[in-house]
């Protein structure tokens, strides 16, 4: 079967092994900002329809997952905003009742999370990463541009409103530009709109891949470090990319066993190096290493230096 609608599995910075579904047409979104790796958008729009046929998106999630591969996570993600899709909540019913094994995860900018009947429909997903990239309305123009008339006001308490209903996991994803959202007067908004939400970690993230916009630049490990600092007293954080940090409450003990499969399926994706796996495995890094140096001492895993350091990949 040719799939248009299911993609991977990927290996994600952040979410490990991931099959990605997409559940709208290319680009269509309520924001067009600047850094997403998907392109500008075509549609802007805040319109809930059947953007791409349900039965078509949940027979191809059927092919895929009856050969049980294994997954991290299964993903709303892809081509622009899922919840646009007004089966959305369909096709995760349909999952979840069809393989209640895999853990299900939203990637969302957050513009619909306020509306009651996408709380409903998205209430059965384990995580929502939802985004939070501007602190005040200005910002919100400068690194999102909402569909006009969508104001940052709306937008901050439909999240708010979500993350207390919301039953799974919420990790909020702050994307940081310099010049834009970096000062110490937006860290210090930020840190109080955090504090009204009920969220279990925040995600700090910076371009990392050229953007639509030629003139965004991103932030260095000084802000990171200054970010981390005033958020991680309020909730855990952890910083993905070219700065990478982990709160140490996020870094829980894995078996052994349970660690090797996973190193090892992450591994098969593609050529990772050891700060790539400790940043999906999100596990201490001394167990990690140990984990590692056996699967590598075992011949499980062979490794090769590159420019950014040893690479694994799992033996053929």
């Amino acid at each position: 079967m040719a799939l248009k609608y299911v993609f991977g599995p990927v290996g994600s910075r952040r979410l490990g092994v991931s099959l990605g579904v997409d559940l709208v047409t290319r680009k269509t979104c309520s924001q067009n900002c600047p850094y997403c790796e998907a392109g500008l958008t075509t549609l802007l729009t805040l319109e809930r329809r059947e953007y791409v046929p349900a039965a078509e998106v949940e027979a191809e999630v059927e092919a895929v997952l009856s050969a049980h591969p294994r997954l991290d996570w299964v993903t709303f993600s892809g081509a622009g905003e899922p919840t646009l899709n007004s089966k959305i909540g369909e096709v995760a019913a349909f999952i979840k009742r069809r393989f209640p094994e895999y853990r299900l995860c939203l990637l969302t900018n957050g513009t619909l999370l306020g509306y009651p009947e996408v709380a409903r429909e998205v209430a059965c997903c384990d995580l929502v990463v939802p985004d939070l990239d501007a602190s005040n309305s200005e910002e919100f123009e400068l690194i999102n541009h909402p569909v006009p008339g969508f104001t940052f006001e709306r937008f901050v308490d439909g999240l708010r409103r979500f993350s207390h209903g919301f039953g799974g996991k919420i990790y909020l994803e702050m994307f940081l530009a310099e010049g834009i959202n970096d000062s110490d007067a937006s860290l210090a908004r930020f840190v109080e709109i955090i504090r009204t939400l009920r969220i279990d970690r925040v995600q700090l993230n910076t371009l990392d891949r050229p953007g639509c916009d030629p003139g965004l630049r991103p932030v260095g490990a000084d802000t990171m470090r200054r970010f981390i600092s005033a958020i991680e007293p309020v909730v855990p954080v952890e910083a993905v990319g070219r700065f990478r940090y982990r709160s140490g409450v996020l870094r829980d003990p894995m078996p052994a066993d349970e660690l090797s499969c996973r190193v090892v399926a992450l591994a098969g994706r593609r050529q990772v190096t050891f700060e790539d796996i400790a940043l999906a495995a999100n596990v201490d890094r001394e167990q990690l290493r140990r984990v590692v140096d056996d699967l590598v001492g075992r011949g499980l895993l062979t490794c090769e230096r590159g420019e950014r350091g040893i690479f694994y990949q799992a033996a053929e």
